[in-house]
C-alpha cells in the first residue's frame, strides 16, 4: 500500500509542468495572439483602400472616374513588391540614419541593443527566411504585412490630393518613392525599437499622426507646389471654377469605409501581448 502511495504521489509530481515549459506556452501563446492581432488588422485596414478609391472616384469629374479608380488600384500593385524587395530592409537597416549596415558590422559590440538591431536587419533582406513560407515564424509576416498597409496608406493620402492633377505613370513612380521609400525610412528612425530619434532624443509618435500622416502630408505638399492646380481651375480673369463632386453619394461612401478602416489602423499601431496564462 505504502509503494502504492508513492508511486502515486511520484506520478502526480511528475505529470505537472515546469516553470521552463510555462515560460515556453507563454512565449507561444502570446506570440500567436500577436499573429492573429495583426492578421485582423491587416483584412480590416484594406477598407481604408476601399474608401480611398470610392472616396476619389465620387470626387472626380465623370471622365476621369476610371483613371482615379485605377490609380487606387495599381497603388497596391507597384507598391507591394517594391515594399517586399526594399522598403522592409529599409525598416530594419537604417535605423542609424542613411547608410546601412550588415549585421556583422556588431558583431564585436557588447551593446545587447545593438546585437539585437542586427539580428533583426538579417531578417528584412528578401530573402530571409522569415520572408517565406515558416511555420516556425509566428509575427514576421502579419508584421510585415501590417507596415505594408501603411505604406498603401502613405500613397493614398497622396492619391487624393493629386486628383485629375498628375498622369497615372508619374503617380505611381511617386507612389513607389512615397511607400517603398520615405516613409519607411522615417518609420524605422522614429517607430522601431532601436531608431536614433528613439534611442538618443526620445521621439515618441502617437497612433501615426506624424510617421505616417505628417511625412505623407509633407511629401505631398511638396508635389503640389510643384503641380499646380487642376487645368482649367481659374478662368482668365483669375477667378476660380468649382468641379464638384461626379457622385456625392459616393464620395460620402468612401468617407465612412476610411472611418471604419481606420479602427484597425490605430490597432495596428499597437502590440499586443499576453503576459498571463492563458493569455
Amino acid at each position: 500500500m505504502g509503494h502504492t502511495l508513492v508511486a502515486g504521489f511520484s506520478f502526480l509530481s511528475a505529470a505537472g509542468p515546469t516553470l521552463s515549459e510555462l515560460n515556453d506556452k507563454l512565449t507561444l501563446d502570446s506570440t500567436i495572439l500577436s499573429e492573429q492581432f495583426y492578421y485582423w488588422t491587416v483584412v480590416v485596414m484594406w477598407l481604408i483602400h476601399v474608401g480611398f478609391m470610392s472616396y476619389e472616384s465620387g470626387a472626380s469629374r465623370r471622365k476621369n472616374v476610371m483613371t482615379t479608380a485605377m490609380k487606387n488600384i495599381l497603388t497596391i500593385a507597384v507598391v507591394t513588391p517594391t515594399f517586399y524587395y526594399f522598403g522592409w530592409w529599409i525598416y530594419g537597416c537604417f535605423d542609424k540614419g542613411i547608410i546601412p549596415f550588415t549585421p556583422g558590422d556588431f558583431i564585436h559590440s557588447t551593446h545587447s541593443s545593438e546585437v539585437a538591431m542586427a539580428n533583426f536587419c538579417s531578417t528584412t533582406y528578401p530573402w530571409a527566411a522569415n520572408l517565406g513560407p515558416n511555420i516556425t515564424d509566428h509575427i514576421s509576416g502579419v508584421f510585415w504585412a501590417a507596415f505594408l498597409l501603411f505604406s498603401w496608406t502613405t500613397a493614398s493620402i497622396m492619391s487624393g490630393a493629386i486628383i485629375e492633377r498628375a498622369r497615372l505613370s508619374a503617380y505611381l513612380l511617386l507612389a513607389c518613392i512615397l511607400g517603398s521609400v520615405i516613409w519607411i525610412l522615417d518609420a524605422s528612425w522614429g517607430w522601431s525599437a532601436y531608431g536614433f530619434l528613439n534611442m538618443r532624443w526620445g521621439f515618441h509618435d502617437s497612433i501615426a499622426g506624424l510617421v505616417v500622416h505628417g511625412v505623407a502630408g509633407a511629401f505631398t505638399l511638396g508635389v503640389l507646389l510643384n503641380l499646380g492646380p487642376r487645368i482649367g481651375k481659374y478662368t482668365k480673369e483669375g477667378l476660380a471654377r468649382t468641379f464638384k463632386p461626379h457622385n456625392l453619394h459616393l464620395t460620402l461612401m468612401g468617407l465612412m469605409l476610411i472611418f471604419t478602416g481606420s479602427y484597425a489602423f490605430y490597432a495596428a499601431c499597437l502590440v499586443i501581448q499576453s503576459t498571463t496564462l492563458p493569455g
